[in-house]
């Protein structure tokens, strides 16, 4: 290829805005080419800038000084730069970074100068771009290779393995754009997958573990204990989620975080005993070996604490009422859905309140406490105008109705023990 030529053209494909126009002049500078950016339209023309560029770019650069990189040029926009002149017209003649001074209005007096992504830059970060992918690629198949010889224990719940199988039948680019992951990086992806294979791996030798001992037993040198510290929250929630568990079901026992649900009201377990009148909390830990139940037959299913504590704060409204109100904290996580389902169960129960946000979120916690609680009692939605709904696609179609106009939070409409007890009675 033509150096030149090249050098001209990547100008011309990167560089260069709407209507602009390259005018290249001749130099006595053997190693830089030198014109002009010309802005021309049918009425008008005008001298943007001044240009410089090396006429020799690598297309097969070697690796460009650190010094360089941290620059973190661009081929969208000139960036001021305070670099050694002896080391700055190197960069430039080899191709690394391009030069531009903008001219003021009378095109001869320079206002400002910076510097673009030169095209031997480009090409280099291309080809680490195409390497890094290469070996993504690689990289996932292996893991692939390694997750579909783990066992999965018999006493899983089948959407755990039905994800399993999922990414089992993935092909690199599905799995690049695969949402099951939310929205984390390729990498981030990768470092999941290993995750699940060290989990499954130290499973099959060990029924119970520590979450410590997952990266541990896997890279099996100094500071493999800590790999998965930097995503532990996040891959215990998506775990928690395609386990429809706690990862207590899969054998880890500890993991460094105990997660409380929150609640008022009477309930009973084999170990501990709750009153009404005040605000409790219950862990994930010891819903592990609890049986809870109430015998209240009220259940209040509220998104934030503000509504739990506002109630909590009324104890004779909850013992007239026979309430209980369980908080889900904007999340229903696998310690809010084994206790509101032990709740919910209680024979005393007769029907339960849903009151959640009024965006998309709280419609998403209303769907989700809903497929929690038993089919045959009688469940009601709560309006943010003070309405009942006893039908999750009525309430549904009114939601998305009032999404369209405004979004509201439960605070907004705390109410109070009137309104509370015209709801229960409705």
């Amino acid at each position: 290829m033509n150096n030149v030529y090249g050098a001209k053209q990547f100008i011309q494909d990167y560089i260069l805005k709407k209507n602009e126009q390259i005018e290249w002049l001749d130099t006595d500078d053997s190693d830089l080419l030198y014109g002009y950016i010309v802005k021309r339209t049918p009425r008008t023309y005008r001298r943007l800038a001044e240009l410089w560029i090396g006429k020799k770019p690598s297309d097969q650069p070697s690796s460009p000084d650190k010094s360089l990189l941290d620059l973190k040029l661009s081929i969208h926009k000139a960036k001021p730069i305070s670099v050694d002149d002896g080391l700055l017209r190197y960069w430039l003649v080899e191709g690394w970074m391009i030069r531009k001074v903008t001219l003021s209005d009378d095109e001869r007096t320079p206002l400002t100068e910076g510097y673009y992504m030169g095209p031997t830059l480009y090409a280099y970060i291309e080809r680490e771009k195409q390497q890094k992918i290469k070996q993504e690629i690689a990289t996932f198949v292996q893991l692939q290779e390694q997750l579909s010889h783990c066992v999965i224990p018999d006493d899983i719940s089948a959407s755990f393995s039905q994800h399993i199988n999922d990414i089992l039948s993935l092909n690199y680019e599905e799995f690049e754009k695969s949402d099951r992951f939310q929205d984390w990086t390729v990498h981030k992806k990768i470092v999941f997958l290993q995750f699940l294979i060290a989990l499954l791996k130290l499973r099959e030798t060990k029924p119970s573990f520590d979450f410590k001992e997952i990266g541990a037993s896997y890279f099996k040198k100094i500071g493999g204990s800590k790999v998965f510290d930097r995503y532990k929250d996040d891959f215990l929630n998506l775990l928690e989620t395609w386990l429809q568990a706690t990862p207590a079901v899969i054998g880890m026992i500890s993991h460094g975080r105990v997660h409380s649900v929150y609640f008022s009201g009477n309930v009973k377990g084999i170990y501990a005993n709750f009153q009404a009148g005040a605000l409790h909390a219950v862990t994930d830990v010891a819903l592990l070996n609890e049986q809870f139940h109430t015998v209240d037959h009220v259940l209040w299913l509220v998104e934030n604490r503000a509504m739990l504590t506002r109630m909590a704060a009324s104890p004779t409204f909850l013992k007239e009422t026979a309430s209980i109100v369980i908080c889900l904290d904007g999340h229903i996580r696998s310690s809010h859905h084994t206790f509101t389902q032990q709740i919910s169960h209680s024979p005393s129960i007769k029907q339960v309140l849903i009151w959640t946000d009024y965006d998309e979120s709280g419609l998403s916690i209303a769907y989700d406490a809903y497929r929690i609680v038993p089919d045959d009692i009688t469940v009601k939605w709560i309006a943010s105008d003070g309405s009942i709904f006893r039908d999750y696609e009525a309430y549904k179609n009114w939601l998305q109705h009032q999404l369209s106009i405004t979004k509201r939070e439960q605070e907004e409409v705390l109410g109070d023990e009137k309104q509370w007890k015209k709801w229960i009675n409705h």
